[in-house]
């Protein structure tokens, strides 16, 4: 363990983002959290289906990026939605994530949202789309895009 941290700040390698801190190393709260879930959401509902493996995914997802039990997800999803729906713009959620998250953290939530859209099997041309328009709200490169398919494809979110 020690060599892995003292490697991470000798440059030799990155410890991988972790999503239960902000960006300034202070402990994710409900907003955040569901900030993220909104937008795993609305992918998973971009193609007007979410299919039992793409809930699925969203739950173990949250779980495991945000220390949740996965009996508590439901109800943050549940709220989610209903914040969702009640603002009307998706530009909030994402505004919340810019200012909290680091780079690293938003390419691993990117990475997760990579991990949605491939979840069901199949990749239509709008999700697609919207998952390239969030790498853009998100304010990350196309490498950085890249690599978070990587990233979700090879099971590391």
């Amino acid at each position: 363990m020690f060599r892995r941290i003292k490697s991470f700040f000798t440059g030799e390698q990155s410890l991988p983002a972790s999503l239960q801190v902000d960006g300034e190393g202070r402990p994710t709260d409900a907003d955040l959290m569901m900030a993220c879930a909104v937008l795993l959401v609305e992918m998973a509902r971009a193609d007007k289906n979410i299919a039992k493996s793409e809930g699925e995914v969203v739950v173990s997802l949250m779980s495991a990026n945000f220390g949740l039990d996965k009996a508590e997800i439901p109800k943050l999803i549940e709220t989610a939605v209903a914040a969702r729906k009640a603002s009307g713009k998706i530009d909030e959620f994402v505004k919340c994530i810019n200012e909290r998250f680091d780079e690293a953290q938003r390419q691993k939530l990117l990475a997760m949202i990579w991990k949605v859209v491939e979840s069901d099997g199949s990749v239509d041309k709008l999700e697609q789309r919207l998952a390239v328009q969030m790498k853009n709200r998100l304010q990350l490169s196309d490498e950085q895009d890249q690599e978070a398919r990587r990233m979700a494809a090879k099971g590391e979110v």
